[in-house]
């Protein structure tokens, strides 16, 4: 499943495109299957869409937040909120590329443009609502840029294993499987390990891990672990690397499953105690 690294590559590779996406305009758009759009307008959501303009592209743990605004008489704002799910992409396309198999919802522009989301395995969700936090307010704050006393503060507030805890969307918003088991083993911190008998020192420790795993997969576009993110360039430690060997100690990785994911860490710098 696409990650904050790999949905921020998505969020640059929109917004830093020749043309860029903000500042287009939707001319109609076509819904391609019955369960890609929820929202307030899901109903008529063609009718909305067309004529307002993508202002701006902002994100906010694993969800794309694009402001449309229409610049009339009677001036409006609504937000597109998407979620790529497991194998969901957004493409900037000219008009004429043909729609494929797994498109799922096309945008129509102007300047000979289209937006598409393709979307194979049909998970993927487009929100169309007057305010975003109508789909995201049960989040917590986004992993990327949360600063530690925050992150202190809501972390001393559960008894939890860290790995599940990393997880919950609730907690912190961002991070999946393929980021946590990264961030638990640049901390040296075991996924099973209870996070109220984290010491201040180990908290300290996975928010600088968090941030800088984090930090360097964006830089990379993400990782491409299944193949959906071709393009991501971020060389995983442990991550499906079970028997192989540490880059740090040479200790075979061991695979676990914690709270019914696939967690892979080193049991040499990553000690249980």
């Amino acid at each position: 499943m696409p990650e904050l690294p790999e949905v921020e590559s998505v969020l640059r590779a929109l917004r830093d495109s020749t043309p860029p996406l903000p500042g287009r305009l939707i001319r109609d758009a076509n819904i391609l299957s019955n369960v890609v759009v929820a929202g307030d307008y899901s109903d008529v959501f063609n009718d909305v869409v067309a004529g307002m303009i993508f202002s701006t592209i902002s994100r906010h743990g694993k969800y794309l937040i694009f402001r449309l605004i229409k610049l009339c008489s009677n001036p409006r704002e609504l937000f597109l909120v998407v979620h790529l799910r497991m194998t969901g992409r957004l493409f900037l396309v000219p008009q004429e590329q043909a729609v494929v198999k797994h498109t799922r919802l096309a945008l129509t522009l102007d300047d000979g443009l289209a937006l598409r989301f393709d979307d194979p395995r049909k998970f993927g969700r487009v929100w169309l609502v007057d305010d975003p936090a109508k789909v995201i307010s049960g989040l917590g704050p986004d992993a990327l840029t949360v600063n530690q006393e925050i992150f202190r503060s809501k972390i001393s507030v559960y008894n939890r294993q860290i790995k599940p805890l990393l997880l919950d969307q609730s907690f912190i918003a961002g991070i999946g499987n393929i980021y946590a088991d990264e961030s638990l083993y640049r901390a040296g911190i075991h996924p099973l390990t209870s996070s109220s008998s984290l010491s201040e020192l180990q908290i300290e420790r996975l928010h600088s891990a968090i941030c800088e795993v984090l930090s360097e997969a964006v830089d990379d576009n993400g990782a491409n672990i299944d193949g959906v993110f071709s393009e991501g360039d971020f060389v995983v430690s442990v991550y499906g690397r079970q028997d192989k060997p540490c880059p740090k100690c040479g200790s075979p990785i061991v695979k676990i499953r914690v709270g019914q994911r696939g967690t892979h860490f080193c049991p040499v710098c990553q000690p249980f105690t």
